[in-house]
């Protein structure tokens, strides 16, 4: 092979791998365009969705304040309609709504009177706006009792939570959200040696408690 060949091919070889080289640079700049592209849409999916999650958790919260809001605003009216008969106690997390026996009961005895079916009316149409438990107690004074019906207070206190609570039942509270105990004269809410302490003492109390 002559010189002046050999010079031409070695020409031809560079000229090519001048050329390949070229064609090399050019793909890798393509890829990299390619994955800079790809990584911006990924970029901007993942903002819209986070933009889209945070706007729901917004809608959630404005929702979930609203219904706090009426709901509290509807316990109030209730509440207000029933000043004087009930009595409100928070503790906590739970509250009592407690009311005189004279409100709910005939005189010794676990039949509701008139003015207190009024009374649980108002009262549960409160409850269905709530998921509470409801814990209904009975309790009385210390003065015995002694009855055909009744042999002690301990009777009477449980019938008349279960009065209240076959009640509530039958104006649509569910009855997996209810239940009842007699306390009899064991939680005094102040001393038996007057009347007026007495008084106090016979009641029934709904204590109305989240579910968890």
């Amino acid at each position: 092979m002559s010189t002046e060949r050999r010079m031409a091919e070695s020409s031809e070889a560079d000229e090519f791998a001048i050329e390949e080289g070229h064609e090399t640079w050019a793909m890798s700049y393509i890829d990299l365009l390619l994955l800079m592209v790809t990584l911006f849409v990924l970029l901007l999916s993942f903002q819209q969705q986070e933009a889209k999650e945070k706007g729901t958790e917004q809608e959630q919260t404005v929702a979930a304040v609203k219904q706090v809001q009426q709901q509290a605003y509807l316990d109030q009216t209730y509440l207000r309609d029933l000043k004087g008969k009930v009595s409100v106690v928070e503790e906590g997390n739970v509250i009592k709504l407690a009311m005189s026996d004279s409100i709910l009961f005939l005189p010794a005895d676990a039949t509701l009177s008139l003015s207190g079916e009024e009374v649980l009316d108002e009262i549960a149409l409160m409850l269905k706006q709530r998921s509470w438990h409801i814990l209904v107690e009975g309790h009385t004074d210390n003065q015995s009792i002694s009855t055909p019906r009744y042999q002690s207070n301990w009777e009477l206190s449980s019938a008349r939570a279960s009065s209240v609570t076959r009640y509530l039942i039958g104006r649509g509270i569910k009855p997996q959200r209810l239940s009842a105990i007699g306390y009899a004269d064991t939680r005094p809410l102040t001393s038996n040696n007057t009347e007026q302490g007495r008084s106090k003492n016979r009641r029934v109390a709904l204590v109305l408690r989240a579910v968890e």
